[in-house]
C-alpha cells in the first residue's frame, strides 16, 4: 500500500485529530464548564452547612458524567461507548459546535455513519465553516451514485484540511463514474498518482496509462503489493516493457515475493498478459473510492489510530465488504488491548471460500483470545480450524498454545502431527517448529530428543540468540558441555546485550564452570537489566556467597525470596538462608527460568496489517 507524505500527515492530524480535542475546558466557550462549576458549589456548600439549593431529585445522568466518561471511553480507544455518553449531552449543549464536532467524528469513527451525516448536516446549517462535515456529505451524494451532484458539492466545499487531499479522489472517481478520465489533479502525492492508475485501468485508458507510466514509479516509496498491482495493470494492458521493470524492481527489493513475480514474468514473456485475479480490479467508482480511503487509513495506522479509524470507518460506509478494512480496525483494537472488539471486526468478514483468508482470520482470532487469558477457546477455535481445512501452521499454532499453559504432553502430541503433516522432514521456513518441540521435550525431561531438536534447529538458524541460550543453558543446568555453552551463550548476548535472561544464562554458564569472579561481574549486569526476576537475584547471591561476599549474598537471597512465586525456589532459597550454600545442592540451578523466559516460539509475533 502507498506510504503517506509529511504534508498529508500533517493535513490529516489538523483535521481530525485536532476535532477529537477541541472541546474547550476553560469556560471560554463551553457551557459544561458552568455545570461543573455549578455542582461544585454544591458540594461547598454542604461542607459549610449552608442550605443547598433545591435541584428536585438527583439525576441517573449527569451531563458533568456524560462529558468526562464520555472523554475517558475515547482515551481508552472505546469509541461507541465515547460517542453514546458525548451524544447524551447534546441536547442539553444545542449551542455547543465543537462538542457537535467531536460527536460527528466519533460517531463515524465507531461506524454509526447516519449519525454522522446527521451530525454534518446539522453543522453545516448552523454555519460551521470546517471542511470535514462536508466531506462527509459528499460521500453520502458519492455513495447515491449522483456523480454530477458530488462534483457541484466539491466545487462549493471550503479548501482547507482533509478536502485539499480527500475531494481531488472524490472529484476524480466521480468523474470515473461519469465515463470521463480527469486525472490531472491527483499528481501532488502517492496516493493520488496510485488512485490515477486504477482510475485509467478502471475505465481502459491506455493512453493516460502509457502517460503514467513514463513516471519513475520504483522512486515512490510504493509497498511491494501496491507496486505489484500496478506492474499487473500494465502487463494486462500489453505495456510489457513498463511491467517487467516494475517486477525486476520487486524481485530485487523483495526478496521473498521472487517466486511469485517470476511465474508471473514466465507468463507474460510466453502469453504478453498475466492473468487477472477479480479482486486485482476496481468493480466500481464506489470501490475505488472506498480503496482510496482505505490507502489513506493504512498509511495513519503506524502513528494516527485515530485518523486511521474514522478513514477505515468511511472506506466501509462506501464498501462494507472492503475486507483490508475490517482486518485494519482489528489490528488497531487489538494493538489497544480491545480485544473483543477485535475479534468482532475479524468475525464480520465472510472469506467468501477462500480458504486462506479463513485461517488467517481464524488464526488471529485464537490469538487474541488467548492474549484474553481464554486458552481453552482458542484451542477450541484451533482444533475445529485444523480439522476442517487441515492446515498446518494452525496446527503448530495449537501446540504453542497447549505449550503456553505448560500442558507439555498435549503440546508434544500437537508439534509430532505437525511432524507428521510435513512427512517428518521439516524445511527451513518452518525451523521454528523444531525449536518448539525441543523446548517442549526439554520441559518433560526428554532430554536425549530435546537436545536432537534443539541442535537441529540451530543448524537452521545458527545465530538465533534464543536457541544458542535456551541449548547452552540446558547443557550448563546438567554440567556438560560447558565451554561450548559459555561460547553459545556468549554469542547470544552478543546478539542481545540487553537480554537480562541471557545475560543471566552466561553468569550461571560461568558459576557452574566454577569461574565466580567472572559469574558475579555477569550477574552484577543482568540483574542491572532484570532487577525484579526471582531467578536473577538467586543465582547472584550464589555467585556472591562463592567469592566470600555472605551478607551481599543473603541480601540477594532474601531480595528472590520475596520475589519467587515456585514452590521448589521458595523452598531452595528458605534453606540457602538457613544453613548458606555449602549444605545444600551447590551448583545446581534452582529454577529454569532462562529457559521458560523464551518459552515462545520466536516467530511469534503480533499480526499486522
Amino acid at each position: 500500500m502507498p506510504q503517506m507524505t509529511k504534508k498529508l500527515n500533517v493535513l490529516l492530524l489538523a483535521s481530525t485529530a485536532l476535532l477529537l480535542t477541541s472541546c474547550k475546558d476553560d469556560g471560554s466557550n463551553f457551557s459544561l464548564m458552568a455545570w461543573l462549576r455549578g455542582e461544585s458549589q454544591q458540594i461547598a456548600a454542604r461542607v459549610k452547612g449552608e442550605p443547598e439549593k433545591d435541584t428536585g431529585p438527583y439525576p441517573h445522568k449527569t451531563v458533568s458524567g456524560s462529558y468526562l466518561s464520555g472523554r475517558f471511553a475515547q482515551s481508552n480507544s472505546d469509541w461507541s461507548q465515547a460517542y453514546e455518553y458525548i451524544s447524551d449531552i447534546l441536547p442539553a449543549e444545542p449551542a455547543n459546535m465543537e462538542l457537535r464536532r467531536r460527536a460527528m467524528v466519533l460517531a463515524m469513527g465507531s461506524g454509526h455513519s447516519d449519525e454522522a451525516f446527521a451530525l454534518s448536516q446539522s453543522l453545516i446549517k448552523a454555519g460551521d465553516t470546517g471542511s470535514l462535515p462536508r466531506v462527509f456529505m459528499t460521500l453520502k451524494t458519492f455513495k447515491a451514485g449522483k456523480y454530477s451532484e458530488t462534483l457541484q458539492e466539491i466545487t462549493e466545499a471550503p479548501k482547507d484540511g482533509i478536502s485539499e487531499f480527500v475531494n481531488p479522489l472524490i472529484r476524480a472517481w466521480a468523474k470515473a463514474g461519469l465515463g470521463q478520465t480527469d486525472i490531472d489533479g491527483l499528481g501532488q502525492n502517492v496516493v493520488h498518482i496510485y488512485h490515477a492508475i486504477l482510475i485509467a485501468d478502471y475505465l481502459n485508458d491506455e493512453a493516460a496509462l502509457k502517460k503514467l507510466a513514463t513516471r519513475d514509479l520504483t522512486q515512490m516509496n510504493l509497498a511491494s503489493p501496491s507496486l505489484e498491482r500496478i506492474a499487473d495493470i500494465f502487463a494486462r494492458h500489453k505495456m510489457v516493457p513498463q511491467a517487467q521493470a516494475l517486477y525486476t524492481f520487486i524481485r530485487n527489493s523483495d526478496p521473498a515475493s521472487a517466486k511469485n513475480i517470476t511465474a508471473k514474468v514466465t507468463m507474460m514473456e510466453k502469453t504478453g498478459t498475466v492473468p487477472q485475479e477479480p479482486e486485482d480490479r476496481i468493480a466500481s467508482p464506489m470501490d475505488g473510492l472506498a480503496q482510496a480511503l482505505f490507502d489513506m487509513a493504512s498509511v495513519l495506522y503506524g502513528e494516527y489510530q485515530d485518523s486511521a479509524r474514522l478513514f477505515a470507518q468511511m472506506s466501509l460506509y462506501l464498501n462494507p465488504n472492503l475486507n483490508d478494512s475490517r482486518i485494519l480496525l482489528g489490528h488497531m483494537a487489538a494493538r489497544v488491548e480491545r480485544y473483543d472488539e477485535a475479534i468482532s471486526f475479524y468475525q464480520q468478514i465472510d472469506p467468501r471460500g477462500d480458504e486462506t483468508l479463513e485461517i488467517k482470520l481464524q488464526r488471529q482470532v485464537a490469538e487474541l483470545l488467548e492474549q484474553s487469558d481464554r486458552e481453552d477457546q482458542a484451542i477450541a477455535v484451533l482444533k475445529k480450524l485444523v480439522d476442517r481445512t487441515g492446515s498446518l501452521e494452525a496446527q503448530i499454532q495449537l501446540g504453542d498454545s497447549y505449550r503456553h499453559i505448560e500442558d507439555y504432553n498435549k503440546a508434544l502430541d500437537a508439534y509430532n502431527k505437525a511432524y507428521a503433516m510435513l512427512d517428518n522432514n521439516v524445511p527451513q521456513e518452518h525451523w521454528s517448529l523444531i525449536y518448539a518441540r525441543g523446548m517442549t521435550n526439554e520441559r518433560l525431561h526428554n532430554w536425549d530428543q530435546a537436545e536432537k531438536d534443539l541442535k537441529a534447529a540451530l543448524a537452521f538458524e545458527p545465530d538465533h540468540p534464543y536457541i544458542l541460550n535456551y541449548l547452552g543453558y540446558s547443557w550448563a543446568d546438567q554440567g556438560i558441555n560447558l565451554d561450548k555453552a559459555a561460547e553459545m551463550i556468549a554469542r547470544a548476548v552478543r546478539l542481545r546485550p540487553t537480554d537480562g535472561s541471557i545475560v543471566d544464562s552466561l553468569g550461571w554458564v560461568y558459576y557452574r564452570m566454577q569461574k565466580y569472579p567472572e559469574a558475579v561481574t555477569t550477574l552484577e549486569g543482568a540483574i542491572e537489566l532484570l532487577p525484579y526476576d526471582p531467578t536473577v537475584n538467586d543465582h547472584l547471591g550464589d555467585a556472591y556467597w562463592q567469592v566470600g561476599r555472605k551478607t551481599e549474598a543473603r541480601f540477594q537471597w532474601t531480595r528472590a525470596l520475596s520475589l519467587a512465586k515456585e514452590e521448589d525456589l521458595i523452598e531452595a532459597i528458605k534453606l540457602k538462608l538457613e544453613k548458606g550454600l555449602v549444605e545444600t545442592t551447590e551448583g545446581k540451578s534452582q529454577s529454569g527460568n532462562q529457559k521458560q523466559a523464551q518459552n515462545k516460539s520466536p516467530d511469534k509475533t503480533p499480526a499486522s496489517p
